[in-house]
């Protein structure tokens, strides 16, 4: 399976997760990445632990990226806190799959429980080369 091409991903939402805040709720964004060179995310939603961001990615796939990351931080005012994060395996859920929609949930540690789910729409398209 071809993994060139085009990868548009929309982050659309965040429900159930975990406060990272002493007080009032997260001001949570994603982060997501295919290549740590290159790191896009969204928005800030603030003062919500179930956040709608409704914003989407595209990412220009290259040979052997098959793995989308994303992270799930608290924004604070001095750094940023990890509430969770996931890698989804490309190859598994969207490779020749068409789309994948899906909430995604953010394992706590060892993988125990949960930090709260995102829910995330993955397209894939291959780029045409016209001769």
């Amino acid at each position: 399976m071809s993994t060139h091409g085009t990868l548009q991903v929309t982050i659309v939402e965040g429900r159930n997760l975990k406060d990272k805040d002493i007080v009032g709720k997260d001001d949570a964004y994603v982060e997501l990445y295919l290549d740590k060179d290159y790191k896009q995310r969204t928005t800030t939603a603030k003062d919500t632990n179930s956040p709608t961001w409704n914003q989407t990615f595209t990412f220009q796939l290259r040979k052997h990226q098959d793995e989308l990351h994303l992270h799930v931080y608290d924004d604070d005012v001095v750094g940023r806190d990890s509430i969770g994060s996931k890698t989804i395996n490309l190859k598994k859920h969207v490779f020749g799959k068409g789309v994948y929609d899906a909430w995604v949930k953010l394992p706590a540690h060892l993988g125990l429980g949960s930090h709260g789910e995102v829910h995330v729409i993955i397209q894939h398209s291959v780029n045409k080369i016209i001769s």
